[in-house]
């Protein structure tokens, strides 16, 4: 008995401290234009900002093949790649049939040692509300009209229930990439002495 009450209490407190990164409540930033930005840096010491460049053209030929907007070559002043993202998520998984997308533009600037990820221009299209026109899924919303905190509230501070699914989907696909392009920087460096 004792030992599946000690089960049961080791199950309830790593499951308190094992929380998901992903929340509606995170707070958003957004751009001198207004537009929702979702930005992390990440640190790769001992690389150059050329090396990362390199490692940052190849991530993006294989993540968005035609898509991407290249500089024509590497200089000084040319530290950035540019690429257009799309990605379809569920907003109601009960159903599993009304789907959303969204599309992006992700940019990597590059630093001696340091990448910039930054995914701005953030465009919904689907369902925003539990009642909704036909028209409304043609129509792209920007993120802010969807997720930022004067759509995402009801006047009692409590969520709205489809724009909290947009919201913690978009924020797991984009924590998804950038867990990714961590991972590829990291395995490429390492695969350098094949």
């Amino acid at each position: 008995m004792k030992t599946i009450i000690l089960f049961f209490g080791l199950l309830l407190t790593t499951s308190l401290v094992a929380q998901d990164r992903v929340s509606y409540q995170q707070p958003l930033e957004y751009s001198s234009t207004g537009t929702i930005v979702l930005r992390e840096i990440q640190h790769y010491p001992g690389k150059s900002k050329e090396e990362l460049y390199k490692t940052g053209e190849e991530w993006f030929a294989r993540k968005f093949a035609g898509d991407l907007l290249p500089f024509d070559g590497y200089s000084q002043s040319q530290n950035k790649l540019i690429g257009r993202g799309f990605f379809s998520y569920e907003t109601f998984p009960a159903i599993n049939t009304d789907l959303a997308d969204i599309t992006y533009v992700l940019t990597m600037s590059f630093k001696d040692g340091k990448i910039k990820i930054e995914a701005e221009e953030i465009l919904i299209f689907g369902q925003t509300s539990i009642v909704s026109v036909t028209e409304e899924f043609l129509q792209p919303k920007p993120a802010r009209e969807v997720i930022g905190d004067e759509a995402l509230y009801k006047r009692n501070g409590k969520p709205r229930k489809v724009k909290k699914r947009h919201k913690e989907s978009i924020l797991r696909y984009c924590y998804g990439q950038l867990d990714y392009i961590n991972t590829f920087f990291n395995s490429t460096t390492e695969d350098e002495d094949w």
